[in-house]
């Protein structure tokens, strides 16, 4: 008889079933530890007088997760078998497992306080790597030796065996941190916390911080109406001030927490945070040691959360904190949450490098990220982590720069490798399929079962042009251009030097007049509108083609009527909504395709996300699990070109 647990998991990434295998090592616990596509399975022989108290120690080690889901357990007469997925040893770029943090602040630890904590199932590897595979010499810290202790814990202790950036205090990078007068270091137990101790202090007394973390440089600064920038993040500090400032549901608050540590659009709930922010904010729990001990200590001060920008070296502010180790930043991740979905909608951290099971001798291109053949599968990362590849046809992204030379390079569409990538995910390659591609402009996709073919392209948009494609639209339309000059002179003539290159999102917000001109500041917009309905937004003309002239003569009209820019941006994606319904319940008749994929970033609206549910939530819509709904998860749909 066998004690079966199993943990839905929904991603290629081991770091959870290897804190599993390393908990079980160390409390000497018997179990078969597998990881399928699906899920994380324990078997336990029934017998086993360890199984209730290794059960109820893993709710302490094993951190949340944005791709841990259910569990359950039974029991099964027979040891059941399971079709576990091929792991190889990839660096990952998540925030610290609990075991890491509590030697941070552990004052007996030889890593309190030290910034670059961190085990094999944790903390931000993929910034110090340079190449595969990962191990020491392939990383920024080969030229720091480990200490005595250091090797002794590769050896024996479950969580660091062969740990490529094993370090401490007695071994690991130093901090310097200077202003225009003075310079400190740390590289001991005491002057580590002081350092970050003076930083959270100089914060607090409206200073601006630019500290080098291994994600990039960060520029924290205390948030006031006038420095307030809506594309930076929100830092909270503790997870106690996450009710008390922002409006969430339960599945929000777990993502901020998981150790995916994701940026999450959240609703402003404080009195404080809506006179800061608005309505909504991009929000985050502290991820990397460097940011963990600075919001440590910042809400030892009783500031519960600051801001920061990403940005550079070259940034200008009070007190800069770094460090002489090179390091790769990955980008952030965006993760969309409604309800019981959720997907992430852009980013590498969390997500790459990963590892697809399919056997391809093919090299793919997308942007910084290629997918090459590797262990009998394809090994996706940056560019730079790999050398010359043998293979017998490239893949390259439309636009992409990237030239191989190679006798066999083919170009494609990013609808292409978005869509292939969700069927793959979902395992439905081998069947027809809608497409919904939504990033600046709209397409209607279909999958004959081999090939993606655009069966409903948008129509093209000249920025530099759009008001006498305006006024040319029908009788009349010559006034409303010259009434809206009348009305808005000063985004009239902004607008009509905008540059042909310029997409429809950018030209919209600023006819509107947000901060944020932007996808994302109209998606902002649209959360604070309180209503029940919006109002009817042209999405069409003729033939069912949606046109963007019609569409912004739509939006010009209802500006000069007054109506209010909360309702405007609201009804811009619960008309999309509409006219995507439609569209795809046409295509299904026509084609008897089952399944519905949805991919690109404007698909990241709660408006719209809610207006497709509510028309096609009966239909077998598929959503991207693991990678992005956006441009980034191209470089894994290639594989399946």
């Amino acid at each position: 008889m066998y004690f079966v647990f199993e943990m839905d998991f929904q991603s290629n990434k081991s770091y959870i079933a290897d804190m599993v295998r390393a908990y079980a090592e160390i409390s000497k616990t018997a179990v078969e530890i597998v990881q399928t596509a699906e899920s994380i399975v324990l078997v336990f022989d029934k017998e086993n007088e360890k199984i209730e108290q290794f059960l109820l120690g893993l709710e302490s080690r094993i951190p949340a997760s944005v791709f841990l889901k259910k569990s359950k357990h039974y029991f099964s007469d027979t040891k059941p078998t399971f079709s576990a997925t091929k792991q190889i040893a990839l660096p990952v770029n998540i925030s610290l497992c609990p075991e890491c943090q509590k030697e941070m602040f552990d004052v007996s630890s030889r890593r309190y306080y030290y910034p670059f904590t961190s085990c094999s199932s944790c903390g931000t590897q993929h910034p110090f790597v340079t190449g595969h595979p990962f191990v020491r010499e392939n990383t920024s810290m080969k030229f720091l030796i480990p200490c005595e202790a250091c090797l002794e814990e590769q050896n024996k202790n479950p969580l660091r065996k062969e740990y490529p950036l094993i370090s401490c205090v007695d071994c690991g990078i130093p901090l310097r941190m200077r202003d225009k007068n003075n310079e400190r270091y740390a590289n001991d137990k005491g002057s580590y916390r002081k350092l970050f101790e003076v930083a959270a202090k100089a914060i607090v007394k409206g200073k601006s911080v630019l500290m080098k973390t291994p994600n990039g440089y960060r520029k924290f600064y205390k948030p006031s109406k006038e420095m307030c920038d809506p594309q930076d993040i929100v830092l909270m500090t503790q997870a106690n001030a996450l009710n008390q400032h922002l409006m969430m549901v339960t599945q929000e608050f777990n993502a901020l927490l998981s150790i995916e540590r994701p940026v999450v659009r959240v609703a402003t709930k404080s009195d404080e945070t809506k006179a800061l922010f608005g309505t909504t904010a991009l929000v985050k729990y502290p991820d990397d040691g460097m940011t963990i001990l600075l919001a440590k200590e910042l809400s030892d001060v009783q500031l519960e959360y600051v801001m920061y920008q990403q940005t550079d070296a070259t940034a200008v502010a009070d007190f800069l904190i770094d460090f002489d180790i090179p390091v790769d930043p990955q980008k952030e991740c965006k993760l969309f949450i409604n309800q019981d979905m959720q997907f992430f909608v852009e980013g590498e951290r969390a997500i790459y490098p990963a590892y697809a099971p399919v056997a391809k001798d093919v090299l793919c291109i997308a942007g910084e990220l290629a997918a090459v053949p590797m262990e009998k599968g394809m090994l996706m990362d940056v560019q730079e982590h790999f050398d010359a590849v043998d293979a017998t046809c490239v893949y390259i992204l439309e636009d992409d720069p990237f030239k191989s030379g190679h006798s066999c390079e083919k170009h494609f569409h990013l609808y292409q490798g978005l869509m292939l990538s969700v069927l793959a995910e979902h395992n439905k390659l081998t069947e027809k399929a809608i497409g919904i591609h939504f990033d600046d402009a709209l397409h209607f996709l279909y999958y004959n079962q081999k090939n993606v073919i655009d069966v409903v392209s948008p129509n093209p948009f000249d920025a530099d042009s759009m008001f006498s494609h305006i006024a040319a639209l029908r009788e009349g339309s010559d006034r409303l251009v010259m009434n809206y000059k009348k009305s808005y002179p000063d985004i009239y003539k902004r607008l009509e030097g905008l540059d042909t290159q310029v997409d429809l999102f950018t030209v919209t917000a600023i006819m509107l007049g947000l901060d944020d001109e932007s996808f994302e500041g109209i998606s902002a917009k649209a959360l604070g509108f309180l209503g029940k309905g919006g109002i009817q937004i042209d999405t069409r003309v003729k033939d069912n083609r949606f046109d963007n002239y019609a569409f912004l003569a739509s939006i010009m009209s209802y500006l000069i009527a007054g109506v209010e820019n909360e309702l405007l941006c609201y009804s811009i994606y619960e008309s999309f909504g509409d006219y995507i319904a439609e569209i795809v319940g046409q295509l299904a008749n026509k084609t008897k395709a089952q399944y519905i994929t949805l991919t690109g970033e404007t698909l990241a609206n709660q408006a719209l996300y809610a207006r497709i549910q509510r028309h096609l939530g009966r239909q077998k819509l598929l959503f991207p699990k693991q990678y992005p709904i956006g441009k980034s998860a191209a470089v894994h749909g290639a594989i399946y070109l």
